[in-house]
C-alpha cells in the first residue's frame, strides 16, 4: 500500500512540476511580446532562396542621408518557403523614412515578397506583396521589380551590387498613424 501511495504522490508531484514549467514559459512569452511590442518592428515576409543579410537604414524627416551608423544587418537562412525577416529597431528610435537593402549575396535569385509589416506599441500597419511598392520605391538602378507578381531582382551592375529600397511619403504616413 506504501508502494501505491508512494508513486501516486511522485506522479503527481511530477503532474504539478510539469503545469508550472508551462505556465513558466507561458509568462516568458507574455513578457517577451510586451518587450518587443515597445520597440519599433519592421517584418518583412519574403522568399529568398539563397543565404543573405538584408540592411535597414532609418532617418529622421529633417535628415537628407541615410547613415551606415543608422543601419542594422539581420542575417537570415535562404529558403524556398515564406519566412520573416524581422528588424527590431534600437529601443526608442522611431524613423520617419527608412531604405530597405536587399542583401550583399551577389548570386541572390529572384526575391519574391509576400508582406510588409511594421509594428509598434500593438498599433500595426500591414501590407501584402504587390502593394509593397507602393510604399517603397525600388532603386531601378539597383534591381528590377514586377509589381503583379510581388518580386524584385536584385542587379550586379559594373560590379556594384546594391539592391535597394526607400520609403515613400505613403510609407512616412503610415508610420506616423502607428506611432500617436
Amino acid at each position: 500500500m506504501k508502494k501505491i501511495i508512494l508513486f501516486a504522490f511522485s506522479l503527481l508531484s511530477l503532474v504539478s512540476c510539469k503545469n508550472d514549467d508551462k505556465k513558466l514559459e507561458e509568462s516568458k512569452e507574455n513578457v517577451a511580446e510586451k518587450v518587443m511590442d515597445t520597440v519599433f518592428t519592421i517584418t518583412l515576409n519574403a522568399t529568398v532562396k539563397k543565404d543573405d543579410s538584408f540592411q535597414l537604414y532609418y532617418r529622421k524627416q529633417t535628415e537628407t542621408t541615410y547613415e551606415e551608423t543608422s543601419s542594422f544587418f539581420v542575417e537570415f537562412k535562404g529558403s524556398d518557403k515564406p519566412q520573416d525577416i524581422v528588424f527590431r529597431l534600437p529601443d526608442g528610435v522611431i524613423p520617419d523614412n527608412i531604405r530597405l537593402d536587399f542583401g550583399t549575396n551577389k548570386e541572390q535569385s529572384e526575391i519574391k515578397i509576400n508582406s510588409f509589416k511594421m509594428s509598434y506599441f500593438g498599433k500595426t500597419f500591414e501590407t501584402n506583396g504587390s502593394d509593397f511598392f507602393n510604399y517603397l520605391l525600388v532603386e531601378t538602378k539597383t534591381a528590377t521589380f514586377d509589381k503583379d507578381k510581388a518580386t524584385l531582382k536584385p542587379l550586379l551592375v559594373n560590379g556594384t551590387y546594391d539592391p535597394q529600397a526607400t520609403s515613400e511619403k505613403a510609407l512616412f504616413e503610415q508610420i506616423q498613424k502607428i506611432i500617436k
